[in-house]
């Protein structure tokens, strides 16, 4: 009876770890509610904005237009801002994102941000040449 017993609890166990390595225990339905909230966020926001920021570190001029939108609970300055160009090729890489964002937000740390905060994130347009600036 003991030698079924160990068996038995050494099965469980075994099984219990495949399915955590395999599936995990953390429910993805959290990251659809985060999108979700995304493509809330980005209709309820007001319309893009033009503007002229100064750039801090360089103390020249840059224009970049955005959008000011309200963070929410597990949103991220990229996935935000991929969102904002739902339905188009987003090829703009991330760290290019992250430093216009720190550049529109003035004294931001881009990995910092606070939820329901609003902030202004670029919005990119597709040009002739690929560059954006």
């Amino acid at each position: 009876m003991r030698p079924l017993l160990v068996f038995i609890i050494i099965m469980v166990f075994i099984i219990s770890a495949f399915y955590d390595l395999n599936v995990g225990t953390i429910p993805h339905s959290s990251n659809i509610h985060a999108n979700e909230k995304t493509e809330e966020t980005v209709d309820s926001t007001e319309s893009i904005q033009g503007s002229s920021e100064t750039d801090e570190q360089t103390g020249g001029q840059i224009s970049l237009p955005y959008q000011e939108v309200i963070v929410d609970s597990g949103q991220t300055v990229y996935g935000i801002v991929k969102a904002l160009h739902e339905g188009k090729n987003f090829t703009v890489a991330p760290h290019t994102v992250v430093e216009d964002f720190e550049a529109l937000n003035s004294d931001i740390v881009a990995h910092q941000i606070l939820v329901g905060e609003v902030y202004r994130f670029p919005i990119y347009y597709e040009e002739s040449d690929g560059d954006h600036s």
